[in-house]
């Protein structure tokens, strides 16, 4: 009879939990929506900031979440802002994309997609962010033959230059997982080398792009600290075309490396 009343109880317990969580679902939906929301109209205010600091026409949209830039010939493109979860479990990490496309024929020009942030990044993080994603949809269209009234100091922030990369004190599991990054969402990218003496603890890269080195900073920090790491564990030294990325904890680890 004892045992009986026990998993009634613990039935009765599992319920009320049960409920719990589905009303604590339903008052949270509206908070984590609008959250959402003044991040995107946030994410929408730098966006067009760069674009316009790269002297090309903006016009806004009803849509809130959309915005539409115009090439020299005046042709309209239609340049769409969205946020997705890095993970199903979770949705405090966020993946920032653009997509730009022709709003006569329907055609994509450019789909960027930037490096996972916290939902409680500062304003500044954010604004990295936006330079990064409209920096690499502009060199998508350029590409495709876009071409936007763009000052000369930005044509000469986009020659091609070599930039010596040191990684210092990574495991080699941490080594590949910032140079995969650095190779595949880095803006400006054209290729890479290995250079001079690689050890187990030290990584050494002929790193050649478009992007200068004060943003290739910017960008390695946000990768680190993506993977778990505080600004205390590591440095990053800038000097004339070098960058050294030192690993300053012994004791701490990417979390996808441990």
């Amino acid at each position: 009879m004892n045992y009986i009343n026990e998993v009634e109880k613990m039935n009765k317990n599992s319920l009320i939990k049960y409920l719990i969580v589905i009303l604590l679902s339903i008052f949270a939906l509206p908070a984590f929506s609008q959250e959402t929301n003044v991040l995107n109209k946030t994410f929408l205010i730098f966006l067009e900031k760069e674009f316009l600091s790269n002297q090309i026409i903006t016009k806004k949209n009803s849509n809130d979440n959309n915005i539409t830039i115009l090439d020299l010939n005046k042709s309209e493109y239609l340049v769409s802002f969205n946020l997705m979860n890095k993970s199903i479990n979770q949705d405090w990490f966020l993946i920032p994309t653009l997509k730009i496309v022709n709003k006569l024929n329907n055609k994509t020009f450019a789909f960027s997609r930037s490096l996972a942030f916290e939902k409680k990044s500062n304003v500044l993080e954010i604004e990295t962010i936006a330079k990064m994603l409209v920096s690499s949809s502009l060199e998508q269209m350029k590409t495709n033959g876009i071409q936007f009234a763009i000052s000369d100091k930005q044509f000469i922030d986009k020659k091609e230059k070599k930039i010596l990369i040191s990684l210092n004190y990574f495991n080699s599991c941490e080594s590949d997982k910032i140079i995969e990054v650095m190779e595949k969402e880095f803006p400006g990218f054209i290729h890479m080398e290995s250079e001079g003496h690689n050890s187990q603890s030290k990584a050494q890269l002929a790193y050649y792009t478009k992007s200068t080195i004060y943003k290739l900073k910017k960008w390695l920090a946000l990768t680190i600290n993506e993977y778990g790491f505080s600004p205390d564990d590591f440095f990053i030294k800038v000097y004339k075309s070098k960058i050294d990325i030192n690993k300053l904890s012994k004791l701490k680890y990417f979390y996808v490396c441990e």
